[in-house]
This record gives structure tokens, C-alpha cells and sequence, in this order.
């Protein structure tokens, strides 16, 4: 990729998982790993991605923080789809740790001695909190350098499922990084940070910024009031009503995008279908995103 900077990657199962949990016709999870059906099952092809193969290719791309495969249900699993869960994961999370320092030993012993990545387990569990105790009690016995939430966090309804949430993070040892994995809309952020996550990571602010949905602070960032949810607004680049609106997207942004161009002209490229578009609203959305960051950090 040649980036110079920290890179972190996830376990790459994820997104295995949740298509074969949507239509098994395209695989099978088993104890041993994940099996990919290329064009649908009964194809003379297909793949097998397992433990050891995920932490063999995030080391390959380099990564600086590595995450270890593991078993994450759809949302509406059954409690015993749950336990499989948490026994695939504890599993798997073993045999990551395992190739992990077989891969960085070897490493070791060469040249590349600067590059020294950490691992994280992931705790699933869905939302029965002994399962999550569970898992999370067997992989604070493996050891790892840092902890995730694993799974959904929202429940069978739809809401964001705070306890679980919240009690996940509890499990986690303090001396460790807390990741919340997949979380990354600014209340959820803010949230997380309120009960000791630290890491988040999240497609919203790039996938919003192509669709026309830009993130504004309704006053400076560094006045945020962390215990108010109700921080920042929504402008839609979509509206007729910015067709002519000659200001900047944020009064209180310092990004490339808001110091030289104006809602107008978002909303011209959005209508031309210019992808300068995506690119200009993607940096403001980013920019929003590491100012809210940047705030957490400053918290006293």
C-alpha cells in the first residue's frame, strides 16, 4: 500500500460471516474456519480462510494493530448459536495468538525488528452477559495486548443495546486498550468514551459523505458539552436550498474543504456528478470526526 502510517485491519471474517449467516448457500462457518462457495455451493471452487490465514495476511499487509478472527452471529442468532459463538472465538483467538507470535518471532530474527504489532481478541457473546463474561474470562487467560466488542451492538429491535455495551467494556482490563468495533457514529462515540472505550472505527463518515450527508458542529468543538447528545446537525447537500448558499459548510471547521469552497459549489459537483464531490465532503466528514476525537482527548 505504501502508507508510512499506523495501520490496523481487521480479522477479515467479519464480513465472510455475516454473507453466509444471510444465505448458507454460500458457505459454512465450521470449528475449523470458514469456507467460501465461489458462484454459490456445489462450484468445483472454494476458498477456506482460517485462523492462521487471517493473521497471515495482516501481517503481510503490515498492520500495526491486528484483530483475531473470530465467530460473530447475525443479530437475531438463538441463544445456542450464541455459545457456538463463544467457543469458536476463545478457539480461534488461541490459535491467532499462537501463529501471531510463531510469524513474529520469525520476524524477529531478520532486519524488520522497528516493526512490533500488538493483538486483540474480540469478546462476543451477543447480549446474554454471562456468555460475554465467559468469553471474556477465557481470553484474559490467553493474554493479548488489547480487547474489542464483538458483535451487534444493537439489539432485536434496533436500539443501540447500552448494557451490553457498556458491560463489555467493564470486562475489559483497564491497563488495555477498549475497541469498539464497528462503532462509529459521534453519540455512539461519545457514548463508548463515557463507559472507557478508547478505539472506535466505522464506514460512516466516508459512506455519509458520498451520499450528500455532512456532519456540523452546532458551536466550536472545543466547547462540546459531553454530557448533551445533541452536538452537531446534518446538512443534505441534496437540497435545492444550498443552490445558492455562498458559505462554507461549518463555520467551526478548519478543513481544506470549508477554507476554500462553499455549499454552493458541493451541491453544483453533487449535481454534475463530479466526484471532486466525494472527495471535498469526505474530507469535511473526517475532519468533523478527528475534532470530536481531538475534544475526548482533552476531556478533563
Amino acid at each position: 500500500m505504501d502508507w508510512n502510517g499506523l495501520i490496523v485491519s481487521d480479522s477479515g471474517g467479519f464480513q465472510l460471516l455475516s454473507i453466509i449467516y444471510r444465505n448458507r448457500v454460500l458457505g459454512k462457518v465450521t470449528d475449523n474456519g470458514v469456507v467460501t462457495y465461489e458462484g454459490g455451493q456445489g462450484k468445483k471452487r472454494s476458498l477456506f480462510f482460517t485462523p492462521e490465514k487471517s493473521i497471515s495476511v495482516q501481517f503481510n499487509l503490515k498492520s500495526d494493530l491486528m484483530i483475531c478472527l473470530d465467530d460473530c452471529p447475525a443479530v437475531d442468532s438463538s441463544h445456542d448459536d450464541y455459545v457456538l459463538s463463544v467457543r469458536r472465538t476463545v478457539a480461534w483467538a488461541k490459535r491467532c495468538k499462537e501463529e501471531f507470535l510463531k510469524i513474529k518471532s520469525n520476524i524477529l530474527s531478520t532486519d524488520d525488528r522497528a516493526f512490533n504489532p500488538s493483538l486483540f481478541a474480540v469478546i462476543q457473546g451477543g447480549n446474554d452477559l454471562k456468555l460475554r463474561e465467559k468469553c471474556a474470562d477465557e481470553l484474559l487467560k490467553i493474554g493479548f495486548d488489547g480487547y474489542a466488542f464483538g458483535g451487534w451492538p444493537i439489539d432485536k429491535s434496533g436500539n443501540f443495546d447500552h448494557q451490553t455495551f457498556a458491560y463489555t467494556a467493564n470486562l475489559m482490563p483497564d491497563d488495555k486498550p477498549k475497541f469498539a468495533l464497528g462503532v462509529g457514529d459521534p453519540v455512539s462515540i461519545l457514548k463508548g468514551f463515557r463507559v472507557g472505550y478508547n478505539l472506535f472505527d466505522c464506514v460512516l463518515p466516508t459512506r455519509d459523505a458520498r451520499h450528500k450527508r455532512l456532519y456540523v458542529y452546532d458551536k466550536p468543538p472545543y466547547l462540546i458539552n459531553l454530557d448533551d447528545e445533541k452536538f452537531y446537525s446534518y446538512l443534505n447537500l441534496a437540497k435545492t436550498q444550498y443552490k445558492n448558499d455562498f458559505l462554507p459548510l461549518s463555520k467551526f471547521c478548519d478543513c481544506h474543504t470549508c477554507q476554500h469552497y462553499s455549499k454552493a459549489y458541493l451541491y453544483h459537483l453533487f449535481k454534475i456528478g463530479d466526484h471532486l464531490a466525494f472527495r471535498l465532503a469526505t474530507i469535511h466528514n473526517l475532519r468533523f470526526y478527528s475534532q470530536l476525537i481531538e475534544r475526548l482527548r482533552n476531556f478533563n
